[in-house]
């Protein structure tokens, strides 16, 4: 019975993140949510399968700029692997940058410099539009 209940859990808790996609959240961002939907699910179990989703690439897990441990859903963990990323220290959004810039400076640090840049671990942080104030959202590369 209790792996049955367990199941239906997880399922509510990925169906959620998948509705969510671009929004990040921690292990107890993600339990209050939850219990907001009335499912009784406890942090332990939140966090455990948190962790099995990052290690399976469906799930980003990555530090904010506060040091929390953040969760994103990734539609595409491949392609999520081959460009950089921003990252908002305002509001803790992961950002995805798929731009002809960029891959351009990843292949001048490597030609240039003799170093390759591991995409996937390199975040660039500022301050995302919304937060600034304007209204134009930077994830439009992605």
């Amino acid at each position: 019975m209790r792996g049955e209940y367990s199941t239906r859990q997880k399922r509510e808790m990925l169906s959620y993140l998948k509705g969510h996609e671009m929004e990040p959240y921690s292990v107890d961002d993600l339990v209050f949510r939850m219990q907001e939907q009335g499912e009784h699910i406890g942090r332990t179990t939140v966090y455990r399968y948190l962790e099995q989703l990052a290690e399976q690439g469906s799930v980003r897990k990555y530090q904010n700029a506060q040091g929390v441990t953040q969760y994103q859903h990734v539609a595409d963990s491949a392609a999520c692997d081959s460009h950089f990323h921003m990252m908002c220290k305002s509001c803790g959004r992961l950002y995805h940058v798929s731009c002809e810039l960029m891959d351009q400076l990843s292949q001048h640090i490597a030609s240039e410099h003799n170093f390759r840049v591991d995409m996937r671990d390199t975040i660039l942080v500022g301050v995302c539009a919304r937060c600034a104030g304007r209204e134009e959202d930077p994830r439009g590369a992605d």
